[in-house]
């Protein structure tokens, strides 16, 4: 008798370890941890405001544009599911920035009136920012993207 070639039985899902079966395809997406978006923007704000305390005086319209395409741009590449970090950021950066800006300045002092004055003079920035990475996270969950 000629032996007979039996096939292996299908094996069974394995609970743990590093078998993907049975587990739906990970979402095609923004991968970018909250944290290092909140940081890219504080980076590209930072320059931004350097550049504009070495052509005027303060923090103006080049940090305002910074502020704002940078935080609508971290809420495009950022994880859903840290979301609310970057819209809760564009104030948190702004102050940073603010607080870099008097330190490294050798015209301003760091005290309590120079701080006031500077986020008094930067809540239209820090508004127009948090509504723009409103808009841009509404619109990300809006098309599921």
């Amino acid at each position: 008798m000629a032996p007979q070639r039996r096939t292996p039985p299908p094996e069974a899902p394995r609970r743990g370890g590093s078998s993907t079966a049975g587990r739906p395809a990970p979402a095609a997406g923004p991968r970018t941890p909250g944290l290092v978006a909140v940081l890219g923007a504080f980076l590209v704000t930072l320059v931004a405001a350097a550049a504009d305390s070495y052509i005027g005086i303060g923090l103006g319209t080049i940090t305002l544009a910074a502020l704002t395409v940078s935080s609508g741009f971290a809420a495009l590449v950022v994880r859903r599911r840290d979301l609310v970090t970057v819209l809760v950021s564009p104030p948190l950066v702004f102050i940073g920035v603010a607080l870099l800006n008097i330190v490294l300045a050798p015209s301003a002092t760091f005290t309590l009136p120079t701080l006031a004055t500077l986020l008094v003079r930067g809540f239209p920035a820090m508004a127009i920012a948090t509504g723009a990475a409103v808009a841009v996270s509404l619109f990300r969950l809006v098309t599921r993207r």
